[in-house]
């Protein structure tokens, strides 16, 4: 009976975060994430200068819940970076849906739920990782989440749960293992010239992005990045 009413919770808790406006979610362990491949990875090579070591999560925190909002190809200014609080329009919307479900867990559900930082250096936790944990997709050989219904083109967020769930995934899916791979040949810096997936590479092209200011065609005024989503356009799963 506690089996079922806990897959209950679980469930009820994927619904309504989506009813919220989450395109997808799923539910990890904290105990799970720690020995993902990316914690593992960044512990002994950091990409950030500024890393010491990850920062303690709460402490009353055993599980988290991790979600995507879709970013279509017809809605590219989703992903466009400003000036504002939240930094594009799209991560606005994923901030929105976090706190909404966190209020919602703790006033409706008495779980005591935690906002997570999207960085690592100030709390955050490898989005990915929890993904793939949580069933919601798998990392494909573009380095990005593939989730079946909308490819790469998501963006991530979570929060983290008092309570202990089983993991909502793994998935079975990869559709690289049968993908000729064009998001090699789209990358305008061929950062996976040597066959997998190069952040230095990558930087480089962001670097130009961030020095191609353009203003907001509403806002003119206002500027704002086009980041490079090569990679991510290129996918046959992309929507």
């Amino acid at each position: 009976m506690a089996t079922e009413q806990n897959e209950y919770l679980r469930q009820t808790i994927i619904n309504q975060i989506k009813e919220f406006g989450a395109s997808s979610a799923g539910i990890a362990r904290n105990e799970d994430l720690k020995t993902s491949p990316s914690y593992i990875k960044y512990d002994q090579d950091p990409y950030h200068e500024i890393f010491d070591g990850f920062p303690d999560w709460p402490e009353d925190s055993k599980s988290i819940l991790v979600f995507a909002f879709v970013h279509k190809r017809s809605e590219r200014e989703l992903d466009w970076k400003d000036p504002k609080p939240g930094g594009t329009p799209g991560n606005r919307v994923l901030i929105q849906i976090q706190k909404n479900m966190k209020r919602w867990l703790i006033e409706e559900m008495n779980i005591n739920a935690h906002s997570i930082q999207y960085r690592i250096e100030t709390g955050g936790i490898f989005l990915k990782d929890t993904s793939v944990l949580g069933g919601i997709g798998i990392i494909g050989k573009n380095n990005l989440l593939l989730i079946p219904e909308y490819g790469p083109c998501v963006r991530l967020r979570a929060i983290f749960l008092d309570k202990e769930f089983e993991p909502t995934g793994p998935l079975d899916f990869d559709p690289c293992t049968t993908c000729d791979k064009p998001c090699f040949i789209a990358c305008p810096q061929n950062a996976f010239r040597n066959g997998f997936y190069e952040r230095k590479y990558c930087e480089i092209q962001m670097r130009k992005d961030e020095a191609d200011l353009q203003p907001l065609p509403n806002d003119p005024k206002t500027e704002h990045i086009r980041y490079c989503r090569a990679c991510e356009l290129s996918c046959p799963v992309a929507i």
